[in-house]
């Protein structure tokens, strides 16, 4: 059988841990490129809904993830092949730390022959560069770290030190300049769409990659396409039609937007028609076959929610009617009765699930997790700042990625709750299961 190739000019954007400017650097690069007239895909590694706003507004495209563990081999093999005979120039930016993770990202980098550039925040050192750049390529899986940049360099003298340390690979210096700092809250990045004058930052992050002289060099990488049982493109199989005709309403807005492009366009290749409305103003919800209540940051609009009372019915209703309805972590939190800040201010919630939310002041949870559901095991991520109060026993937990006990999931009628964000290509039976209503996503469960 012939292979099908596709050749595309390939880097990650990588660094020793976070903060230290790898989304900076990345929005930079494709802003420039965009700018340039050319077709850029920008993907981010694990599980990430903050910097892919901010990366999407600089490349002009929806940003998508690719984790090995979560998403599984073929599937990001698949997604890069599809980016390399659609784009120019395809972009990684890691998560956390080079070798960090469990497939790391170095791993990652090493399995599709993708040079890495390291970014350092050398705003506090100088020569020292040299020596974890030389310890990042001895330790573990060891990927090709074709260039270095320095982040937040100081002045020229710190810049000659620079290049004097790393020599060829030291391809420039970001310097000092606070117009380019990425706002952030307690889960993250803050936003694209909140962060003020974006547009110009990104601007002018793109213009500083000239103003500096900063080369980045970009290699061909070919992307090869997998053999599997069906030659299409596409996320799911051909001819999967499991929600063909089904509407799903899907909460989109400021308050729920933690959504994985990847489960969108599932969605649409599963032939389910997609709706939109918002909690936030109040809109009333669609006719519909099923509700996704998408994660977010109810949490930081609790005088919006408490008056959505055409939105709250709505919900509350299509719970009643026994229709399917996911929510995830902020989608549960709005389920609750309420939900508390840590200041004490109180929204009302639907009430539909039996349960209290508290934010807190520090991480409740982060990391990868799965569920096994009825029709198998479906994979995903939780991270979140508060903790739910309920007399209810959990119908089933998730398991970490070390097997220790994850998160609870609750079921009752159609209706599941968890802190999880699923990762819908991991199992688009369960997804099925999830939005077509005509099987229990656990047997048992109450109703």
């Amino acid at each position: 059988m012939e292979v099908d190739s596709a050749f595309c000019s390939a880097v990650m954007i990588a660094s020793p841990g976070s903060g230290q400017g790898k989304t900076l650097i990345t929005a930079a690069l494709a802003r420039h490129f965009h700018n340039q007239g050319k077709r850029v895909q920008v993907f981010k590694i694990g599980p990430d809904y903050l910097d892919p706003t901010i990366l999407e507004c600089a490349s002009g495209q929806a940003v998508y993830n690719l984790d090995l563990w979560m998403m599984g081999e073929l599937h990001c093999r698949k997604l890069l092949f599809r980016a390399a005979k659609e784009n120019q120039v395809i972009i990684l930016e890691s998560l956390m730390g080079l070798h960090d993770n469990q497939p790391s990202n170095a791993e990652l980098a090493r399995m599709f022959d993708i040079p890495v550039v390291l970014v350092l925040n050398v705003a506090k050192f100088a020569q020292t560069a040299s020596a974890i750049v030389e310890g990042m390529e001895k330790y573990g899986t060891c990927p090709v770290i074709s260039a270095v940049i320095g982040n937040r360099v100081g002045s020229d003298n710190h810049h000659r030190m620079m290049c004097d340390s790393l020599g060829d690979r030291y391809v420039g210096s970001m310097r000092r300049d606070d117009r380019l700092i990425l706002p952030e809250r307690h889960l993250g990045l803050v936003q694209a769409a909140e962060v003020s004058g974006l547009d110009n930052r990104l601007t002018t992050a793109a213009d500083a990659l000239d103003q500096f002289d900063i080369r980045i060099p970009l290699e061909n990488v070919n992307f090869v396409q997998p053999q599997t049982e069906s030659s299409s493109q596409a996320i799911v199989p051909d001819g999967s039609n499991q929600l063909q005709g089904k509407v799903i309403a899907i909460a989109r807005d400021a308050a729920f937007s933690f959504l994985y492009p990847a489960n969108i366009l599932l969605l649409k290749q599963m032939g389910a028609k997609l709706v939109y409305f918002s909690p936030l103003e109040n809109q009333a919800v669609p006719e519909c076959d099923a509700i996704w209540l998408p994660g977010g940051y109810p949490e930081l609009f609790l005088e919006e929610i408490d008056q959505a009372n055409r939105t709250i019915q709505g919900l509350i209703q299509h719970h009643q009617s026994n229709k399917p309805l996911l929510a995830e972590c902020g989608g549960m939190m709005v389920m609750c009765r309420t939900i508390t800040d840590k200041d004490g201010k109180t929204a009302t919630g639907c009430g539909v699930f039996e349960a209290d939310c508290n934010m807190t002041s520090r991480f409740q949870s982060v990391g990868l997790q799965s569920v096994g559901y009825e029709n198998g095991e479906i994979r995903g991520h939780s991270f979140h700042h508060s903790i739910i109060r309920t007399y209810l026993s959990p119908d089933r937990y998730a398991s970490r990625q070390s097997g220790d006990q994850g998160e609870p999931v609750y079921v009752s009628r159609k209706s599941v709750f968890s802190y999880m964000h699923h990762y819908f290509p991991s199992n688009p039976q369960v997804v099925s299961d999830f939005f077509s209503g005509e099987k229990r996503v656990l047997v048992g469960s109450r109703s």
